[in-house]
């Protein structure tokens, strides 16, 4: 039985679409995108500064975790050490160690539409370096002005080792003139942000040593009152546009479940409803967007980047440095192509239609 008309139209409409489809992709433009250079710019700052910091390793000694840091990038951290906090996801750690981590930060700036001047507020932990240090290099190159807290703990991988945790990096990177900013105040981090699964004489030893180099000491073993005095001391420092939260500190959810079900990426709100008992929830609260930096893996498929990349990619690839351009005559051929199939169609079915009418 011959296929019927209406069959035959539907069939090629969809095979219209579908060759358009093809020929729009093949035909499209890739250009740069409108921040290119800005992201270019801090993606290699970021770049100079790991590698600054796997330098500073080899000059003080500190062995280099060959075994999880296959791209020996030196912001890999041990298995395990006397400040390690939580356990890490290793492919997270090694995915966030690629410089251009730091164009998506660009990227989520402009999203915000943040401006030269612009003052954000930051917290840091030491489970990831290397996103740390893109977040500050973004900060640098927009020319923002960061209130930075950073705790110095860390999940595995991270910045565990004591004798050069997180702010020993920042410190020594910021002395060298590869960040123009450090943090206004540290804190030890870990449980409830006094670290109490650390020995003592560790966390005493770091904390002199970190005051030596001038670092003001936060200190709350009330991990509800700590987190109201580090949300007081932003907004203290003035008209904060955006907090960004990198890690998953204790302060930076408080006491609160919502952190594992929450994505990373930009959060204007919270899928679940909670107590205000964290940072993030406290300027979600007072309409200030939020930058969580968690959940790497998922920020770096979203954004263009690879997953666990070996080797580590040349600064400028990834997706984010670039935009398509369509060609809309292309497209709007295509449509109107597939349009005048389906009229066809359709009237062929409706003059079936008649003349069966009229032999009835």
């Amino acid at each position: 039985m011959p296929m019927k008309k209406e069959w035959v139209a539907l069939l090629l409409t969809v095979g219209i679409l579908a060759a358009d489809l093809l020929a729009v992709n093949g035909a499209r433009k890739v250009i740069p995108a409108a921040d290119y250079q800005e992201k270019i710019e801090a993606s290699e700052a970021t770049e100079r500064c790991i590698r600054a910091v796997r330098r500073l390793k080899e000059e003080r000694g500190i062995p280099i975790n060959t075994a999880s840091d296959i791209n020996d990038t030196g912001v890999i951290g041990q298995d395990y050490s006397q400040i390690t906090t939580t356990l890490g996801n290793l492919e997270a750690k090694r995915t966030s160690t690629n410089p251009n981590m730091a164009a998506v930060v660009v990227d989520m700036f402009h999203e915000l539409g943040l401006q030269p001047g612009d003052q954000v507020a930051i917290n840091c932990s030491g489970s990831f370096p290397a996103l740390n240090i893109a977040v500050m290099c973004a900060v640098d190159t927009l020319e923002l002005e960061p209130v930075l807290i950073s705790s110095f703990g860390a999940s595995t991988h991270g910045a565990n080792d004591p004798e050069l945790t997180w702010p020993d990096m920042e410190y020594a990177l910021w002395q060298q003139g590869l960040l123009r900013h450090k943090s206004s105040w540290f804190s030890i981090g870990g449980m409830e942000d006094v670290g109490r699964e650390m020995p003592p004489e560790e966390v005493e030893t770091i904390v002199n040593r970190l005051q030596g180099y001038g670092y003001p000491w936060f200190y709350d073993d009330d991990l509800l009152h700590n987190v109201r005095a580090r949300y007081q001391l932003y907004r203290d420092s003035g008209d904060i546009k955006c907090f960004v939260n990198v890690g998953g500190n204790d302060a930076s959810f408080g006491d609160s479940s919502v952190m594992v079900h929450t994505d990373g990426g930009i959060l204007t709100e919270l899928s679940e409803k909670d107590q205000s008992t964290g940072l993030v929830q406290l300027f979600l609260k007072d309409g200030t967007p939020v930058i969580h930096l968690l959940n790497i893996k998922g920020i770096a498929a979203e954004y263009g980047l690879p997953i666990d990349p070996v080797p580590i990619p040349e600064v400028g690839g990834g997706d984010i440095y670039y935009q398509y351009e369509y060609s809309r005559p292309l497209a709007l051929l295509g449509l109107l192509a597939a349009g005048a199939v389906l009229l066809w169609g359709n009237r062929k079915k409706r003059d079936a239609g008649i003349q069966r009418g009229k032999a009835g």
